[in-house]
């Protein structure tokens, strides 16, 4: 078990607490009003469409081959401290590619990033799935030995494990977690199940998809 996993899990256990409970006090993360438009003020975003290889949709488990979804791509006009999201959307997933947002920006969070992107094209009460593809923020790989990572099998996390808890006090994990919060605030929608995985034979890449459900 990695040294810092309790620290992680007590933070992913407040996190789950202010999701599913809308009287938990102190939650950190309000309702976002942060909006993208094609042409913002203040940032750069460029989008089109495209379809998504069959062969990853198979391994995703996803059946909608056909449809189109949106490559996603926001970065500031100034010289500010740097922040962006690379991402696709369709309806009913989020795919977070690639996410950076400097300490010292006071640009919105990566979650209102997040929450925005997804409702430039589709309601957000449609979400279901968010994908994270190549995992490689160094605290949720350094959990591998606490976690069995890496796994020849598709390992699926639940609210109630610790490992689910540790998760989603690590790093994306957390990001999740806030975007839950400032999309929908507390007691609407929850983080059901934390699913980790590879595809092929590559297992240092890891996956994560957590999957959301109504309260």
């Amino acid at each position: 078990m990695a040294e810092n996993y309790p620290l992680w899990e007590n933070k992913g256990r407040s996190l789950q607490k202010w999701i599913e409970n809308y009287r938990a006090a102190g939650c950190p993360y309000p309702i976002s009003t942060f909006t993208l438009t094609s042409r913002h003020q203040d940032y750069t975003v460029d989008q089109k469409s495209v379809h998504l290889n069959a062969k990853l949709l198979t391994a995703l488990h996803m059946s909608n081959t056909d449809t189109t979804y949106r490559q996603i791509s926001i970065t500031q006009h100034d010289e500010g401290p740097p922040v962006w999201w690379i991402g696709r959307t369709g309806p009913g997933v989020i795919f977070i590619d690639d996410i950076f947002r400097s300490k010292r920006s006071d640009d919105p969070y990566i979650s209102e990033f997040t929450k925005a992107a997804y409702e430039m094209h589709f309601p957000l009460d449609s979400l279901r799935n968010v994908f994270v593809p190549n995992v490689n923020e160094a605290n949720t790989l350094s959990s591998r030995d606490g976690l069995r990572y890496p796994s020849s099998t598709e390992q699926t996390w639940e609210p109630s494990s610790s490992e689910f808890n540790a998760l989603l006090g690590i790093g994306i994990g957390k990001v999740l977690a806030a975007f839950v919060l400032c999309a929908w605030g507390q007691g609407r929608k929850r983080i059901a199940r934390i699913v980790t995985f590879h595809i092929g034979a590559d297992v240092h890449k890891l996956y994560m998809r957590f999957d959301l459900e109504d309260m």
